[in-house]
């Protein structure tokens, strides 16, 4: 998913750039030491700090932060881009946590957000538990499943439906510039076989880029 979530977040040159639960850091570094003015990154977990000590720079800095806690940035800080990759279906709040998103970027300020597509969970629980695949995809209600990737790790979180994001950004004064849906390249293919026959079973991810409307 990558090459479409670098796409959809540039230019970032000279920005100010906040990264919303970034992992390991890996992503926040590669805008930091391509050009980016700041780049402040926040994860919920602080397991990554390890990994955030490698990336250390004089334009990158980290914080272990929830969705629920960025609220106290925004009398801070403001930013020209924030980009929230693979995170957002953890929000307990997901209007609320859009609408802080939206406070904390300038007008006319770019938000990327990529999610797991809501289809797959549809097709993943229709597979674990039987419900019908209409039913699947209409139930948001935060549900525990097995990494697809670490099968003895459990995650937990909403479910949310197109729908549920769509409204969020729209709730939130987002215009969407551009939604991209990343097919399985035949350089994964040939990388990663079993990567991508996941990907063609599970439909992968939706990538969404949102201007902030002037006020």
């Amino acid at each position: 998913e990558w090459p479409a979530q670098l796409e959809l977040s540039s230019p970032f040159l000279g920005k100010r750039v906040l990264d919303v639960g970034c992992g390991t850091g890996e992503k926040a570094s590669h805008f930091a030491q391509n050009g980016a003015e700041t780049v402040f990154a926040v994860d919920a977990s602080a397991g990554y700090r390890t990994n955030w000590e490698s990336y250390a720079s004089a334009n990158l800095s980290f914080e272990v932060s929830s969705f629920e806690d960025l609220h106290h940035l925004v009398a801070q800080r403001s930013f020209d881009v924030i980009v929230c990759f693979q995170a957002l279906m953890y929000a307990e709040n997901l209007n609320a946590t859009v609408k802080t998103m939206s406070d904390l970027l300038v007008n006319g300020g770019i938000l990327v957000v990529s999610v797991p597509h809501p289809f797959r969970f549809a097709i993943l629980r229709n597979e674990r538990e039987g419900w019908p695949l209409g039913t699947a995809y209409q139930r948001v209600e935060s549900y525990r499943y097995p990494s697809p990737w670490k099968p003895d790790v459990y995650l937990q979180h909403s479910m949310p439906r197109v729908s549920d994001y769509l409204n969020a950004f729209a709730h939130a004064d987002f215009v969407l510039e551009r939604c991209e849906e990343p097919t399985v390249t035949s350089e994964l293919r040939n990388l990663a076989a079993s990567k991508a026959d996941w990907m063609d079973r599970y439909v992968g991810i939706a990538v969404f880029r949102l201007r902030k409307a002037a006020r």
